[in-house]
């Protein structure tokens, strides 16, 4: 399991837990955040790769 399916789970579990829907809706809310920053970073690792195999794109 990768880090990233840890902490999703970790959260999914935490929100299921709360009885507040004030912070199921947080934790729903960090959930979606780290979804949108792992997809970031995967464009960013990508780009990179990208730019080295590129040398015109110094």
């Amino acid at each position: 399991m990768t880090n990233d399916a840890w902490l999703h789970q970790q959260i999914q579990d935490l929100a299921q837990r709360q009885p507040q829907f004030t912070d199921r809706a947080f934790w729903v809310a960090l959930d979606r955040l780290i979804t949108e920053q792992a997809q970031r970073r995967d464009q960013l690792q990508g780009e990179i790769d990208g730019r080295t195999w590129r040398p015109d794109r110094w």
